[in-house]
């Protein structure tokens, strides 16, 4: 079985779920445009730092959690 902590891009065709979890530090950094970065990580998958898929009756969930150096990426991308 692929690794549940990192991106696995045959899990990730079998995803039907996804759901977005923000590491502390991105909690206490305060996000200006949490919609704008959610989108780009699950859209970027491949390349976000903690990438988790749980089995679901339908298929799988991906579950992305942020951290410090994917606003990072996000910032270098956005400008």
């Amino acid at each position: 079985m692929a690794d549940p902590n990192g991106f696995e891009q045959r899990l990730d065709s079998l995803v039907t779920e996804i759901r977005t979890c923000f590491a502390d530090e991105v909690k206490a950094a305060g996000i200006v445009d949490p919609q704008a970065i959610v989108a780009w990580a699950h859209q970027h998958a491949a390349t976000v730092s903690s990438v988790r898929y749980d089995r679901t009756p339908a298929g799988f969930c991906r579950t992305i959690t942020l951290h410090a150096a994917d606003l990072e990426k996000f910032s270098a991308v956005k400008l």
